[in-house]
């Protein structure tokens, strides 16, 4: 279970004669859901982050399919004509 700002906030301890100081305990449970609501954030923009590359690829491979497609077929070109020389090559290896 993921455990919220909210959840740390409304936390009940138990309380007993010789038990911990109650405005302590609150004052560091204040400082822990302050930092945990930062990290939080900081997770949220970083997902954000993440996943705004991805977005503007997709974007750009859908606004110009046609240079991709250019692209693809010009790396193939250069694999093609790299295996025909390794090719020729193993043909003629003493040339």
């Amino acid at each position: 279970m993921r455990v919220t700002p909210e959840d740390i906030f409304k936390k009940e301890f138990k309380k007993s004669m010789r038990g911990y100081d109650v405005d302590e305990v609150n004052e560091f449970l204040d400082q822990i859901i302050q930092s945990y609501e930062e990290v939080l954030e900081e997770n949220k923009e970083l997902k954000q982050q993440l996943n705004s590359p991805n977005q503007h690829s997709k974007r750009l491979k859908r606004v110009h399919p046609e240079e991709n497609q250019d692209q693809i077929l010009q790396e193939i070109m250069r694999r093609l004509e790299h295996l025909e020389q390794r090719m020729q090559i193993k043909s003629y290896p003493d040339r």
